[in-house]
């Protein structure tokens, strides 16, 4: 009996581990499309490829833009994107602690492995 509830347990904590693991590239979608699609009216990939981001090697790239709080990211987005976008960000998403789910989305999005329907 105890065997079994431990399995159980077990389990469950797993499968919980597994929906908080993929949670981030949803989350991060989410927060594109309410903070910076709703700016921008641009979909994912014509926003990243407005920042200069085409091909799946830039990724380390990308990655180091969300280093230091994201000011690099935010900083690249004031120039190339403009001023509101980049103060959306600050304010919706860096503030709301949803920098890392954005940054696992736009990841996604560059190298292929993550596409939301209707954001190609």
């Amino acid at each position: 009996m105890k065997f079994a509830k431990l399995t159980l347990a077990a389990l469950l904590a797993g499968s919980i581990f597994a929906t908080t693991a993929s949670a981030d590239v949803a989350t991060g979608f989410k927060v594109y499309k309410k903070v910076i699609k709703k700016k921008t009216h641009l979909k994912s990939k014509k926003f990243l490829a407005k920042l200069g981001f085409t091909s799946p090697s830039q990724v380390n790239e990308l990655k180091s833009l969300f280093k230091n709080n994201g000011k690099a990211f935010v900083k690249l987005v004031e120039e190339k994107i403009g001023k509101k976008a980049a103060s959306k960000i600050k304010k919706k998403i860096i503030k709301r602690h949803k920098l890392k789910d954005l940054e696992d989305f736009l990841i996604g999005i560059l190298t292929g492995t993550y596409v939301p329907a209707g954001c190609s």
